[in-house]
């Protein structure tokens, strides 16, 4: 075994032994991923020279590892032992062949596997006319037969799609960089193999091809280039696009691989192993489903109405796509079309689902319990009976429980929190395709990206980065010949930061272009009737003004944005999360968007108000500051209503219980408290009675009945077992701001 055959490079079984034994030292029996790889290395152990036989040995092992794989050992620890000492024979047998007793050994493991293995392993009779002994390996299983492993081989797959993309953008700066090209045809390997062994046939065929390209490139036989770069990205599509297939086909418990027409990629790889540029109509625009397809997904409109509409724009020879057909036939609406092109830009790339090895479920009604017995805790200690025991042990007790509800809470929410990174590193291929399409040079600098997140929150968060980048390497980084007139590097910068800031996480996205065109924005304005045309806005409000529906400043649409379709999606996405957004532009130099989110949707600090005989929760992430006014900082000025004078500003006052609608104990602010808060730049003062502390409360929704009630974003149970309602400060500004428009009417 230690010679050198023909075609065998001197150590390529040694090396292939040694990776062996690493993995077995380390691999769980349940990952199912890593045990694929192992059987990919066994069955190339075994064909190192391809007229040798698979060894008995390896054949034995391969089977062991097949049967760990489908959960067929009833102790899969016992396995894993068996297996780690059966790949040290091997080791055994490569270093030292002539070893006293190796014949003996070999036949004892055998005899151990054979009662866990169920079948005999003695080896045949050696004959020269009878050919190879028999291998134990068995067919593949048929995918049908086995969700789970399907469903784990998704999940984990689509993570090592993810590490692809990450590795590719390196090797586009680093073309020459060996490690960079193995960490990707790592990845292909790795499916090829357990897909293999799954008898998905489609994706093994194509893994197995991007592998063969990619090994030419290891081994020196072929140099990386931009084709061969785009082409990985575009295999690394396709590839989301089957496993996301069968993902789905596994949920319905169907199984039945569609066929896809692989033969246009394969023809490319075959002629950049060659070295050869493939002809422009092999080349494709990609795996992007279409939009009728998308509609009808949709339920917009029926597959008769689509065909109808293709039959028209072939038949008629008509110059429109089929969403403006569809448009002018009166079959969908163009909101509709605008909402699915948007999934079609997406394309195979999307976020996969989490990978958590709990059922999320259980986390959420861990949590859920949790905060339950937190509020419980509190009922218990704030009881008039216990409060009058004025017992030391007592009190002690209570202490005692208080903490441990403490620490449930906080390590029950950590169960629930996972970094932000996975979402972040989606951004560096955004970047890159949004540069490219945009004829630009621009750089992503993240930082934070360690920083933990509800994993509730994180999925969600998703399409108001996308849009906000994109506005960035679309509006924001100027084209390079301009970049360099303004005294600017030629390649711009994104910067994506995140951070914790007491109960919130803050992220920042931040760019060094040309900020904000406000005279471009408010003329915009004025002309759509956003604005009156005599209007006098401050620099905040007419920044603020991209965040309303279907506004846009580009002078055309284009693949990247344009539409007017992205920013009011941002500041409703943030706000259902009870956070908020903040824009900071500096004509000339940048701009950086600000959001601020809760770190969970389940618990949230904020301060407790009241209000006459009710209580209140305000969010702490909107209070700037609490102060008691003097008479004479009260003022009423005509078509403004009431202003409280803070310092120097003058700032609206909101008298709380004439919004909400209840008895109040202070008529006069001189003699109540101001609780300054901000939403979207603008600051009010909220009149209220007194302020009864800081709290860290539990969120109820408020069911369906009452979802829509405004100035309310949910509510809490208070430690005497009554409800506090969570005011919504949006709604609150929104509520004032009708009431003076009425008043002036």
């Amino acid at each position: 075994m230690g010679d050198n055959k023909k075609g065998k490079k001197p150590g390529a079984i040694e090396q292939t032994v040694e990776q062996l034994a690493m993995q077995t030292m380390m691999v769980e029996a349940d990952d199912v991923m890593a045990l694929g790889s192992i059987l990919e290395n066994l069955e190339k152990l075994s064909l190192e020279d391809e007229k040798a036989p698979p060894a008995p040995l390896c054949a034995a092992i391969r089977k062991l590892v097949e049967k760990i794989i489908l959960s067929e050992i009833p102790e899969p620890q016992r396995g894993l032992e068996l297996l780690r000492r059966g790949v040290r024979l091997i080791q055994e047998g490569i270093y030292h062949p002539e070893r006293p007793g190796a014949m003996d050994e070999e036949e004892t493991f055998r005899k151990e596997l054979e009662p866990i293995l169920g079948i005999d392993l003695s080896p045949p009779p050696a004959s020269k006319e009878e050919g190879p002994p028999a291998s134990p390996q068995e067919k593949p299983p048929d995918i049908a037969q086995d969700m789970e492993l399907c469903s784990d081989f998704t999940m984990e797959a689509l993570e090592h799609l993810e590490s692809i993309e990450l590795q590719i953008i390196n090797l586009e700066q680093n073309p020459e960089d060996k490690e960079c090209i193995n960490a990707i045809f790592r990845p292909f390997h790795t499916i090829k193999g357990v897909s293999g062994f799954l008898n998905l046939k489609e994706i093994n065929r194509f893994s197995h091809a991007m592998e063969s390209l990619l090994d030419d490139a290891r081994n020196g036989r072929l140099s990386i280039h931009q084709g061969i770069i785009d082409f990985v990205l575009e295999a690394v599509d396709l590839l989301k696009k089957m496993i996301q297939e069968l993902r789905e086909q596994v949920k319905s418990g169907q199984v039945n691989p569609t066929p896809v027409g692989l033969e246009p990629y394969l023809q490319r790889i075959s002629l950049l192993r060659k070295g050869e540029v493939p002809p422009k109509e092999l080349l494709g625009k990609g795996e992007m489903p279409p939009l009728g397809e998308i509609l009808s997904q949709k339920g917009y409109v029926s597959p008769a109405d689509i065909q109808e509409a293709l039959r028209k724009q072939k038949e008629e020879k008509r110059d429109q796509k089929i969403g403006e057909i569809l448009i002018q036939e009166n079959k969908v609406k163009p909101r509709e079309v605008l909402e699915a092109l948007r999934d079609q830009k997406k394309g195979a790339s999307q976020v996969p689902e989490a990978a958590v090895k709990v059922d999320t479920s259980k986390l959420d009604n861990l949590v859920d319990l949790i905060g339950e017995l937190v509020i419980a805790q509190s009922l218990v200690a704030q009881n008039s009976v216990f409060s009058g025991i004025h017992d030391p042990k007592l009190n002690r007790d209570f202490s005692q429980l208080k903490r441990i509800t403490t620490d449930l809470q906080r390590i029950s929410m950590s169960l629930r929190m996972v970094p932000i990174r996975h979402t972040f590193q989606k951004m560096i291929r955004l970047v890159r395709d949004l540069a490219k399409k945009s004829d630009k040079q621009v750089d992503l600098v993240m930082s934070g990206e360690e920083t933990e997140i509800d994993r509730n929150m994180v999925d969600t968060l998703y399409d108001p980065l996308v849009h906000m980048i994109r506005n960035s390497v679309d509006h924001g980084i100027e084209p390079q010949a301009k970049r360099l007139e303004a005294g600017k590097p030629e390649t711009g910068k994104v910067f994506l930061r995140a951070f914790q800031k007491g109960g919130f996480i803050v992220i920042e996205i931040e760019d060094d272009g040309q900020g904000l065109n406000r005279p471009k924005i408010l003329k915009k304005a004025q002309e759509t009737g956003l604005v009156p045309a005599d209007a006098s806005l401050t620099d905040h409000q007419i920044d603020n003004l991209i965040f309303e529906p279907g506004f846009s400043t580009a002078d055309k649409v284009t693949d990247v944005s344009g539409r007017g379709v992205g920013m009011d999606v941002v500041r409703k996405t943030i706000e259902k999360l009870k956070g908020n957004v903040e824009i900071f532009s500096t004509t000339g130099k940048g701009c950086r968007f600000v959001m601020r989110v809760p770190l969970t949707l389940a618990i949230m600090d904020g301060i407790v108000v009241q209000i006459g005989a009710e209580r209140y929760i305000i969010p702490t992430v909107f209070i700037r500051e609490t102060l008691r006014p003097d008479r004479k900082d009260l003022s009423t000025v005509q078509n403004r209503g009431e202003l409280i004078k803070v310092r120097d500003t003058f700032l609206p006052l909101i008298r709380l219980h004439r919004t909400l609608g209840i008895q109040t104990k202070q008529e006069h602010p001189w003699e109540a408290l101001v609780v300054v808060v901000e939403n979207e730049g603008r600051q009010k003062g909220l009149m209220v009675d007194d302020l009864l502390g800081k709290q860290e409360v539990v969120i109820k929704n408020l069911g369906e009945k009452l979802k829509t009630v405004e100035g309310v974003a949910g509510a809490t149970i208070m430690g005497d077992g009554r409800v506090g309602l969570i005011l919504d400060i949006h709604g609150i500004f929104e509520i004032d701001m009708n009431s003076s428009s009425m008043a002036q009417a």
